[in-house]
């Protein structure tokens, strides 16, 4: 009689586990009830305009002059004035306007010279 009552609580068990595994399974919202296919996010790629950021500390009178808003005196002050440490010097060292540098701040990057 206890093997019985033994086999008879393990079949429960089972068909319980069972049962809570497929109403876990996630699915995609259709009345078929398929369970949807788990993928992992990816990161995302980083965007190409990083790619093509200006040096500040590097770039060619010519390179800086392509930038919007920017002269070749500009770009022949911000050379002078190298290296910077951080893009923003620009306007902290009164090389660009407020102006200028809002307009370009965002295509430029000062990357530190390797020693």
């Amino acid at each position: 009689m206890k093997r019985i009552a033994v086999r008879l609580f393990l079949c429960m068990l089972a068909i319980l586990l069972a049962a809570t595994v497929s109403l876990a399974a996630p699915t995609d919202g259709t009345s078929s009830g398929e369970p949807v296919k788990m993928t992992s996010k990816k990161p995302r790629k980083k965007s190409s305009a990083k790619k093509n950021l200006v040096d500040i500390n590097s770039a060619t009178a010519e390179q800086l002059a392509t930038l919007p808003g920017l002269s070749k005196e500009d770009a022949k002050q911000i050379i002078a004035g190298r290296p910077y440490t951080r893009k923003n010097q620009l306007k902290q060292k009164n090389i660009l306007s407020a102006a200028t540098y809002d307009g370009i701040n965002k295509l430029i990057v000062a990357k530190r010279q390797k020693k």
